[in-house]
């Protein structure tokens, strides 16, 4: 090969490179762009223990499972651990599907009394957590933060009046998500009974906590 075309040549090779380190450096910005612009969508949080207390018995000691009874003598505490997150609200809240998809996914609860005033207790967190308690054992109640209607969401808007953005408006909203924490509290009624199993599954049939905003 003569001397200019070795030029040549190279001078192509070079240009191959540049376009090569061009497109990668493209492909960079674009795709951190694109990571950018993605929104994480709020986060439903299910809970890390699920644990049944009985006033009628008061020693009685029950471990945390899916079984979750609420009536004048029974109360559950609902523990959930939190990390850090953009969003730095949440609120606590009944997830109830219709009958239909109840159905349609094997789920089903009942429910009687007073169903529209499920009390959210904020209590303390043990140190030991909440895998086992009875009566005597339970967390104690620090102040109400308030109350929550066991329905479906469009019977929930329809009876209470609700209007748009009405999470932001629940009585059980505080603040999360600017360090990790560890949510404990107690869900209580008087003159109600409801009993369900709360499974990790959709459509979810619980008590849960969701990031808002």
């Amino acid at each position: 090969m003569d001397p200019r075309s070795k030029q040549l040549a190279w001078a192509a090779l070079g240009l191959q490179v540049i376009a090569i380190i061009c497109a990668c450096a493209l492909y960079r910005i674009r795709s951190a762009t694109l990571n950018k612009s993605k929104k994480v969508p709020p986060k439903l949080f299910f809970p890390n223990a699920i644990t049944r207390v009985n006033k009628a018995l008061p020693d009685q000691v029950y471990t945390s499972g899916s079984h979750v009874i609420l009536s004048d003598s029974d109360s559950m505490f609902f523990q959930w651990h939190l990390g850090r997150s953009r969003f730095t609200s949440c609120y606590i809240d009944s997830i109830v599907p219709t009958v239909e998809d109840g159905l349609a996914a094997n789920k089903s609860y009942t429910s009687s009394g007073s169903i529209t005033e499920i009390q959210i207790w904020n209590v303390t967190t043990p140190a030991e957590g909440i895998m086992s308690l009875s009566w005597n054992t339970r967390p104690r109640r620090i102040a109400l933060m308030g109350t929550v209607a066991f329905l479906p969401e469009e019977e929930k808007i329809e009876q209470l009046g609700l209007e748009d953005g009405w999470q932001s408006q629940l009585a059980t909203r505080f603040s999360c998500g600017k360090e990790a924490s560890v949510v404990t509290v107690e869900v209580a009624c008087d003159g109600c009974r409801i009993e369900f199993e709360q499974l990790f599954s959709v459509p979810p049939l619980a008590f849960d906590l969701m990031e808002i905003g």
